[in-house]
């Protein structure tokens, strides 16, 4: 059978519910932080065994650091891989983060800007889009996987949006 059940109790074909393309951070970011936060984790747990059962003057509070460096790497690796823009013919589906699926419609988008986001070595360049109540619908790096295609699809999607994004071009 090639239907499938959709949210509203209705059919849709398996062909028209994939996605015509994906939008999300690069896998190596948020594995190397998966990876990290998890090894630090496991060293800093093996070595506090370690340490209260062999040496408790030993090591002092190395364990506990690595221990809370894991609790804070693994989640915010976990995290980034999470956030995606899965894009459609006409909509688009948009979950950052620990955040639900949200689905928008291609009309919502009445303004896109490039901005630009620094820490004095490299600079990171993004794309936003925004309704007309100037909600935030999206923002998506432009080194992200698939942003060459959403730039392609948004400039069909919203010529003139798209053409005054272009215009203003990418702020210094």
């Amino acid at each position: 059978m090639s239907d499938s059940i959709n949210t509203w109790g209705g059919t849709v074909s398996k062909g028209a519910a994939k996605p015509l393309f994906v939008v999300r951070r690069s896998w190596l970011a948020s594995t190397f932080l998966v990876m990290v936060g998890g090894g630090a984790l496991v060293i800093g747990i093996l070595g506090a065994v370690v340490q209260s059962s062999f040496a408790p003057d030993l090591g002092g509070g190395i364990p506990a650091m690595l221990i809370g460096g894991g609790i804070v790497l693994l989640p915010f690796g976990l995290v980034f891989g999470r956030s995606r823009i899965r894009v459609y013919d006409e909509r688009y589906d948009v979950r950052r983060a620990l955040g639900r699926t949200r689905r928008r419609d291609v009309n919502d988008v009445h303004r896109l800007r490039f901005a630009t986001q620094s820490n004095g070595s490299v600079t990171f360049v993004m794309l936003t889009g925004w309704n007309a109540e100037s909600k935030k619908q999206f923002t998506v790096l432009t080194s992200n996987r698939g942003y060459a295609e959403f730039e392609d699809w948004l400039a069909r999607h919203r010529p003139e949006q798209w053409a005054e994004c272009e215009r203003l071009g990418i702020p210094d």
